[in-house]
């Protein structure tokens, strides 16, 4: 089952569980007549359920793409709960003040690490004012200490995993949002390339491709992972089984073609331009790439390659954006790298 599959079912069933569970709490409220617990724990219930239902016939869509486009029934939920319980320590006769237990861990279920933590201290810093300011209940008192007792056993728990995932992290080949390999392991891995290449007497292109400034500029920064996350899965698509895309930095990336000399890297340049454009452009704005492509001489080291291949994509975005361009070696590298006759050292294809 492909990753994103299983971690789409994982949290549906999760919301599932927890709606569940939270409706048997309401029953159980209302069994025993606490009335105003059952209809928070009801309405609660509903909106779990609804997660679940938006997080299972949401369109398919790529991991990282779905943790960026959020269901509103997260928000919705989140809401709800912090005022229910803000609204319950403020008024002692609004008995509610325990759900506050769990919204720290909610948040860090629903939201990413940086906005679960800035979401967490507003309300720990509204529920403090509210206890300490507004209310003189000894009750309300105890409801601050247990409140922070919970919040520190979440605390603990999200630590031990941001531990963890630093830890794994240097065993990780891919890059969570595009899925390209990471930067780390280019060298060596073009470096075997290289070795291989020149044993078996093959091709090598080395790639480098970003997305144009002007294009990427105006894409609202809340938007440009699920772009990169587009131009990721992209690229996963249109290349060969043994072809390997890394990313280099924000919006560049590397690709790797073994058995392909100048001209055919050229050619799968082009190619990739032009869906590039096609997939990401929409009706507001065209979206583009450049690339910069070169191949393997003799006395190339990894180094070298990467080198050329992004002089080449510098060249390509001076010219213009929206461009591919390659670099073949001169004397003159300087020269050849910014000609554009058809006989100079580097040829550039412009549109």
């Amino acid at each position: 089952m492909p990753q994103t599959s299983l971690s789409t079912i994982m949290r549906t069933r999760s919301y599932q569980w927890a709606a569940a569970i939270t409706a048997l709490l309401a029953l159980t409220g209302l069994l025993t007549g606490k009335l105003e617990g059952a209809i928070i724990a009801a309405v609660f219930s509903v909106l779990l359920f609804m997660n679940s239902l938006f997080e299972k016939h949401r369109p398919q869509e790529k991991e990282q793409q779905r943790k960026l486009r959020r269901s509103p029934w997260t928000h919705v939920t989140t809401l709800f709960l912090a005022s229910v319980t803000l609204l319950s320590a403020l008024y002692s006769e609004f008995s509610a003040s325990s759900w506050s237990f769990i919204l720290p861990m909610l948040l860090f279920f629903f939201y990413p690490l940086k906005t679960a933590v800035i979401a967490v201290a507003v309300y720990s810093l509204c529920l403090l004012i509210i206890v300490t300011q507004l209310s003189e209940s000894v009750e309300k008192l105890a409801l601050l200490i247990n409140y922070l007792l919970c919040l520190s056993l979440t605390a603990g728990f999200v630590y031990l995993r941001e531990v963890k995932d630093q830890q794994l992290k240097p065993l990780r080949r891919t890059d969570n949002l595009t899925q390209a390999s990471i930067k780390e392991r280019l060298n060596d891995d073009l470096a075997k390339e290289i070795q291989r290449s020149e044993r078996e007497g093959t091709e090598l292109t080395v790639m480098a491709l970003a997305i144009d400034e002007r294009g990427f500029n105006q894409v609202d920064e809340a938007d440009h992972d699920v772009l990169l996350s587009k131009l990721g899965h992209l690229l996963h698509e249109n290349l060969r089984a043994f072809d390997s895309y890394y990313r280099w930095k924000d919006h560049e990336f590397l690709i790797v073609f073994p058995y392909t000399n100048t001209q055919d890297g050229m050619k799968t340049a082009e190619k990739l331009r032009l869906i590039a454009k096609d997939s990401l452009s929409d009706s507001k704005r065209p979206i583009t790439v450049s690339i910069g492509t070169a191949s393997l001489n003799v006395g190339d080291s990894a180094e070298s390659m990467l080198n050329k291949s992004l002089s080449a994509l510098k060249q390509a975005q001076k010219r213009g954006h929206n461009r591919t361009r390659s670099y073949v070696d001169s004397d003159a590298s300087e020269n050849s790298a910014t000609q554009s006759a058809p006989t100079s050292a580097a040829s550039d294809s412009d549109h």
